[in-house]
């Protein structure tokens, strides 16, 4: 199989990326798993938000560029494998606070939204598609996940779209990718952005109380709870972290959608 070549540039937020050019020499290149060779460029040429490739390229070269892009991110257990051979590639913007956003998103509607339009727009959050960990495996295809996510949402400059856990055959509880990055980074403050749902639905995840003392603050965003649910929910996580940050974001007009609704509507299981 020939290479997919492809020249990226990170001079900004956002990754881009162009198709080389017939006959193009690297002056430094590198290879991904078989399929491509790339190089990092200063220059903005030609380039398109990497998204914006994935519809014009062969399917097993869509999936390697997701595959890359993912191991981008410190989530990713391949994070340092890319930064030892190509650091300029991965992702190095300095903050001292990570907010992760996770879900299924199937499908993402204005609620997804306004959980990001809600959370300050100085937070960096990633924004990690992936299995339901409380419901069974189910088949998932990375590059049309990640081309729907990146048509419906709208993302700011410091909220990135992070596909690591969609090559995953496996769940990935929360715990356990917090615990590492614990780990790995512990002066950084490591958060999430849920709805209020989720945040009450907490003692039903995984070694739930270990999260909670992981977390430096939960943003919540409103769904439809009242204020004395609010409060319980609140206390409850404080009698497990008494230092963890509770930042209730606010209401917003779609907190009655919800994904499986949408998909009961459309007759999708």
């Amino acid at each position: 199989m020939n290479f997919l070549r492809l020249v990226f540039t990170t001079t900004g937020p956002s990754l881009m990326v162009r198709e080389a050019f017939s006959g193009e020499k690297f002056e430094e290149d590198f290879h991904w798993k078989d399929k491509l060779e790339f190089t990092v460029s200063d220059s903005t040429d030609f380039t398109m938000l990497w998204t914006s490739l994935l519809p014009d390229l062969e399917p097993t070269y869509a999936e390697a560029l997701v595959d890359l892009v993912a191991a981008r991110y410190p989530v990713s257990l391949e994070f340092e494998k890319l930064r030892s051979y190509c650091p300029k590639l991965t992702y190095s913007l300095d903050a001292d606070e990570w907010v992760f956003y996770g879900g299924t998103f199937d499908p993402w509607h204005p609620g997804h939204q306004a959980c990001l339009d809600l959370l300050p727009p100085d937070k960096v959050c990633f924004v990690l598609p992936d299995r339901n960990p409380l419901k069974a495996i189910t088949s998932l295809n990375p590059v049309a996940t990640i081309l729907e996510l990146s048509t419906r949402g709208r993302f700011r400059p410091l909220q990135f779209l992070v596909p690591s856990f969609l090559l995953s055959a496996e769940k990935n509880p929360t715990v356990e990718w917090i615990e590492r990055l614990r780990r790995i980074y512990p002066n950084r403050k490591l958060s999430l952005l849920l709805g209020f749902d989720s945040f009450e639905d907490l003692p039903l995840w995984r070694r739930h109380e270990d999260l909670l003392r992981a977390l430096s603050c939960i943003y919540v965003v409103s769904r439809l709870e009242d204020g004395q649910r609010a409060l319980g929910a609140q206390k409850r996580a404080h009698g497990i972290n008494p230092k963890l940050s509770v930042v209730f974001l606010g209401r917003h007009p779609h907190e009655a959608l919800s994904s499986s609704s949408l998909r009961k509507k459309e007759g999708t299981p």
